[in-house]
């Protein structure tokens, strides 16, 4: 694995695809080359990755050479993301069956409170937990971010111009998805409580014609470069930790 290599180990494919969008705008420093490791599926969730991780640990042949891993996790309901990433290293630590991570333990690092890193005998860990907040909704994640550029009003009709059919208002289709569909929900005694769910919410309104993976991708895509750097500040940092060392 080469200096300017990041192995990347998500939950999903969202922050793959999203992660992506960024690197091709060089929003996410492209002087690095981002891999997946084999063997994981494209679709993890938070079970699998644990699972790989302590069962056919791609870490372990990084132990001898060296090598960048950027871990991206969901804070979900956990109270914060320092509680996120205690309860990650705690299960790996439970579940590890080569003892691994018996004697990793990550760093929050200054001035951000969701970017946690270890590094040691050129193994550099950075972790990543998505915090993405939207309000009235205490489950924090990745999703989120998407939910931040949709709900933007200074922005969101141009970005949705550019996903819906010609000729379609933006501003019907987005109070559809913002006013009109919550209020659905509250008539029936429910509230959002997932970020997916709300952008399912907007996928409904816009006919969409694909996954919300795709549709988030889309979202990104057509985000001018300022407001990504605004909404996915503590991913950028995270990714430039090793770009920073990487100029060292």
């Amino acid at each position: 694995m080469s200096p300017a290599e990041v192995l990347i180990i998500a939950e999903g494919a969202t922050e793959r695809e999203v992660g992506n969008v960024l690197y091709q705008k060089g929003i996410l420093h492209n002087g690095l080359t981002s891999r997946l490791p084999s063997g994981i599926r494209q679709r993890e969730g938070y079970d699998a990755v644990v699972d790989i991780l302590t069962r056919a640990n791609p870490l372990l042949a990084l132990q001898g050479t060296g090598g960048n891993v950027l871990f991206m996790l969901d804070q979900e309901d956990s109270p914060s993301p320092l509680d996120r990433k205690d309860q990650f290293l705690r299960d790996l630590q439970q579940r590890d069956t080569n003892d691994f991570w018996q004697n990793i333990s990550f760093s929050q690092h200054a001035n951000t409170n969701n970017i946690f890193e270890y590094q040691a005998n050129n193994l550099h860990l950075v972790l990543h937990i998505s915090n993405a907040e939207v309000p009235g909704i205490s489950r924090r994640d990745f999703d989120g971010y998407i939910l931040n550029i949709l709900q933007n009003s200074n922005i969101n009709q141009q970005v949705v111009s550019r996903i819906v059919a010609e000729g379609q208002s933006c501003q019907q289709l987005l109070h559809k998805a913002e006013i009109e569909f919550t209020n659905l929900m509250v008539s029936n005694g429910y509230s959002w409580t997932h970020a997916k769910s709300w952008l399912y919410a907007y996928i409904t309104a816009f006919q969409y014609r694909g996954s919300h993976v795709w549709f988030a991708r889309d979202v990104v895509k057509y985000t001018s470069d300022d407001e990504l750097r605004q909404v996915f500040a503590s991913l950028i940092a995270a990714w430039n930790l090793f770009s920073n060392k990487l100029r060292e």
